[in-house]
């Protein structure tokens, strides 16, 4: 059901991981699909996701699964389905910055759901 569907405010997961081929970066994707209202929670939130995102690049364990991945060659993507506000926007670059300092990538993508409301689609 909908219940288990992966999400920022489960910090100890990560969501997603997809290859970007054109620009050769690993990536990992946070989803989230609420509307940046409480951007206190939300921010606090999503830097606990990035926490663990960044720990877990950072793991000898990422290394075994991704040989010769360096830090350089990750990018961390949000992927929203609701459009952040300018307070979100200014956080997203505060996280740009420290995660920069590691050259670690960040980028946010805010899109809309499927039209059909994803019915009968395989997330």
């Amino acid at each position: 059901g909908k219940g288990n569907r992966a999400m920022m405010s489960d910090s100890s997961v990560i969501d997603y991981v997809a290859r970007d081929e054109t620009h050769n970066k690993l990536v990992l994707i946070i989803q989230e699909d609420r509307p940046w209202d409480d951007v206190r929670t939300m921010h606090r939130q999503l830097r606990a996701k990035i926490d663990t995102y960044y720990g877990y690049i950072m793991d000898p364990i990422f290394a075994r699964e991704y040989p010769g991945t360096k830090p350089e060659d990750v990018m961390i993507t949000l992927f929203c389905t609701k459009n952040p506000g300018p307070e979100s926007l200014q956080f997203f670059q505060y996280v740009r910055q420290v995660l920069a300092q590691d050259k670690i990538s960040f980028n946010y993508i805010a899109h809309s759901p499927p039209p059909l409301g994803g019915s009968g689609m395989v997330h």
